[in-house]
């Protein structure tokens, strides 16, 4: 069989290990994109200039001091953990 450029199509056999290296990929490249957006909100928003200039802190307290919405900055925060730039820390019982 050819394609109409002249070219013959070969079958070949799937590649698993290519294949979940390529998703690998993919993925990381994905989770970096959106956390490159993240911090650009937080840049812009001055959270880390906020974060900065407090002790540890709710997500309530930083959003109060901020002046921005505390459901928002909670979504901020995650992705600040995730990404490894911020400390989540259980309160003491």
């Amino acid at each position: 069989m050819q394609r109409s450029g002249g070219l013959p199509i070969t079958a070949q056999t799937f590649n698993y290990t290519k294949a979940e290296a390529f998703a690998a990929e993919m993925l990381g490249i994905f989770n970096s994109s959106a956390l490159t957006l993240m911090i650009s909100i937080g840049h812009r928003t001055e959270l880390f200039d906020t974060l900065a200039e407090l002790p540890p802190s709710t997500s309530q307290q930083i959003a109060d001091a901020a002046g921005l919405n505390e459901r928002y900055v909670r979504e901020w925060l995650g992705a600040m953990v995730t990404g490894r730039f911020v400390e989540y820390v259980l309160p003491a019982m």
